[in-house]
C-alpha cells in the first residue's frame, strides 16, 4: 500500500512539470534551425565536454549509442558537430562543436534566459530572491 503524499507538494510538482513544459514549448531557436529539444541538449553537452566519444554521450544521456549516432548525424549535417579521429585511438572517433554549432548554442541559452526572464517578471524583487534561494536549496538538497 503506497503512503498518502501531501497535496502541496502534489501540487508544486505539477506546477513546476507545467512551467517547465511551456517554457521548452516556448523556445523556438531548436525549431528554427530544425532541431529537436533532445538534440540541443545534446550539443549543449558537447560543448561542455570539448571532445567525446558517442558512448560517453550515450551514457549520459542514458539511451543507447544508436540514438545518439542519429542525433549526431543530423547536427552534423547542420554543421554544428564535427566528428575527428581520436588521437589516442585512431580506430575511435570524437565529436566536437563547431563554431557554428557554439553560436547557435549560445544564442538559443540567451533566448532560454530571456524566456524565463519572462515568465519569473510576474514575481517582485523579494519574491525573486527568495525564490531564487528556495530553489538553489532544492538544488544542492542543502539547509
Amino acid at each position: 500500500m503506497s503512503k498518502q503524499i501531501d497535496p502541496v507538494i502534489e501540487g508544486i510538482g505539477i506546477s513546476m512539470w507545467r512551467v517547465q513544459r511551456k517554457i521548452v514549448s516556448q523556445m523556438s531557436l531548436h525549431k528554427e534551425i530544425g532541431l529537436t529539444f533532445p538534440q540541443l541538449g545534446l550539443l549543449n553537452m558537447i560543448a561542455h565536454e570539448k571532445k567525446s566519444r558517442v558512448i560517453q554521450l550515450a551514457e549520459k544521456m542514458e539511451v543507447k549509442s544508436s540514438a545518439v549516432t542519429v542525433m549526431l548525424d543530423r547536427l552534423e549535417l547542420l554543421g554544428f558537430i564535427a566528428r575527428v579521429p581520436d588521437e589516442q585511438d585512431r580506430r575511435a572517433v570524437v565529436v566536437t562543436i563547431t563554431a557554428k554549432g557554439e553560436e547557435s548554442l549560445k544564442e538559443a541559452q540567451y533566448r532560454s534566459k530571456l524566456l524565463l526572464a519572462e515568465h519569473l517578471a510576474i514575481l517582485e524583487p523579494e519574491e525573486l530572491k527568495a525564490f531564487a534561494k528556495y530553489y538553489e536549496m532544492l538544488d544542492k538538497q542543502e539547509r
